[in-house]
């Protein structure tokens, strides 16, 4: 059973092989602008959280390489319990491992010495900021403790012109270092990929972006940022307070930022079904029972109409098909699946659990869960929609409360009569139709806990 589903591989020889969101149009388009480019330059490209930037990443660096690109990978997220990210950057490009020669390793040897210096200096600094020198673990304890920190040592100052100097033999070793690295190379850049960085503490993360901009503003460097803006500039006020014009204070790191479009939804949520290898899953239950032999499509369009208006982010609908590959597991193959209301019922409780719950529960009708449909921005809830019609009508059959429900059926013949009210008697024809398909009660709380289930399952 997959309940879990790994990364889209992105083979070497053909990083489009599995691109389900058909972005080689965009991918190919931002290689041939990095094509162009000549470091020092900082792209960001911009998209929320769980819109499938990593998996964009890897497609563009394979594409850049098969051009002749030199590139490195940094998932910033990984490294984000170290205290400066200076020490990763720099093994980052040690371990390019681009078989270079003597001359190659001692300029790298001589960076990460100086990048081990200005480590260990503003450790040094930092202790003896905070304890005028005191270097015995328990004095510095009690000297906390007792909060009787004595004022900065005078020597902070040369610190601090020591530190200064060793910045600049720093950037100018570095420029000689990746000068070295790329010389037999087709490009004359090499394209630095920073990743995961909208997950990182804040204050890693800003303390990444500044040593970026002041440590490898040097030639031949391009780097790509992705990141989720908003909750970088999140990041940025919980480190400098909510005065800060996050938006502007950012605006220094970036030469360039360059928004992600949305991708083709549909294709992404086939994809997921392919991928938790529930097609054969359909299959076999639409070969059982020809009333089944729609299931998968009325799914598909129900949850992708759904987790747009919702707008569940790649990564929420990843998590919703794991719902539904447990609710598939626990259905017989001879039992009705109401992917509607599977649909429905699987998004509200990934994006809107209250209403899920109460709606269970019974204190909300089925009209109140539709008027929220309905509210949600961008009108994309339309009555004329077939599939909404359908969620209303499964809505309606499966009200825990009964006697709602009876009243609310009375009324509903009483507007559809005369098809006066064109809704209202779609309504009822569709909602005649599951009756008479069903031939028995839907049990919402039946549907529930098998979605509910998924709770116990790692996600």
């Amino acid at each position: 059973m997959t309940y879990r589903i790994d990364g889209i591989d992105v083979p070497a020889e053909n990083p489009f092989q599995h691109d389900q969101l058909n972005r080689k149009p965009l991918i190919e388009s931002l290689s041939g602008l990095i094509n162009r480019l000549s470091g020092p330059f900082v792209m960001a490209l911009d998209s929320s959280s769980g819109t499938g930037k990593t998996t964009l990443v890897r497609m563009l660096i394979r594409n850049l390489e098969d051009s002749g690109h030199r590139c490195i990978y940094f998932n910033a997220w990984k490294v984000d319990y170290a205290t400066d990210p200076l020490i990763a950057l720099v093994s980052s490009i040690d371990h390019m491992d681009p078989n270079h020669d003597n001359a190659d390793n001692a300029r790298l040897r001589k960076v990460k010495a100086i990048t081990t210096a200005l480590a260990q200096m503003s450790l040094a600094a930092t202790v003896k900021g905070l304890t005028s020198g005191m270097l015995d673990v328990d004095e510095v304890i009690k000297a906390i403790a007792s909060n009787s920190i004595p004022k900065p040592d005078p020597d902070m100052v040369g610190l601090f012109n020591q530190e200064k100097e060793l910045l600049d033999r720093f950037r100018e070793e570095l420029t000689r270092a990746i000068g070295l690295l790329l010389k037999t190379e087709k490009k004359s850049s090499l394209v630095f990929f920073i990743d995961e960085l909208d997950r990182c503490r804040p204050i890693f993360a800003i303390h990444l972006l500044e040593r970026i901009k002041h440590l490898f503003d040097i030639e031949n460097i391009v780097f790509v940022l992705s990141i989720d803006k908003k909750q970088i500039e999140a990041s940025t006020r919980a480190v400098y307070g909510s005065e800060i014009n996050a938006t502007e204070y950012l605006r220094r790191f970036f030469d360039l930022e360059y928004g992600i479009p949305v991708p083709d939804t549909k294709d992404y949520t086939n994809s997921l079904i392919t991928r938790f290898a529930l097609d054969s899953v359909f299959r076999s239950r639409a070969d059982s029972h020809a009333a089944f032999q729609g299931d998968k499509n009325h799914f598909v369009n129900t949850f992708d109409l759904l987790a747009n208006a919702f707008e569940l982010s790649l990564r929420a609908r990843e998590r919703c098909i794991t719902r539904l590959r447990i609710v598939l597991d626990l259905t017989p193959e001879d039992r009705y699946l109401d992917p509607v209301l599977v649909a429905l019922l699987i998004v509200l409780r990934s994006d809107k659990p209250e209403i899920y719950h109460r709606f269970i529960a019974g204190e909300k009708s089925p009209d109140d869960v539709m008027d929220h449909l309905f509210s949600l921005p961008g009108g994309k809830i339309q009555k004329s929609d077939i599939s909404v019609i359908a969620m209303h009508a499964y809505l309606l059959l499966s009200d825990p409360d009964r006697d709602r429900a009876r009243n609310r059926n009375q009324k509903l013949k009483v507007e559809a009569e005369g098809e006066q009210d064109e809704y209202a008697a779609s309504l009822q024809r569709t909602k005649d139709f599951f009756t008479g398909l069903h031939r028995w009660e839907i049990s919402l709380d039946h549907v529930a806990r098998k979605i509910d289930l998924i709770s116990r399952v790692r996600e």
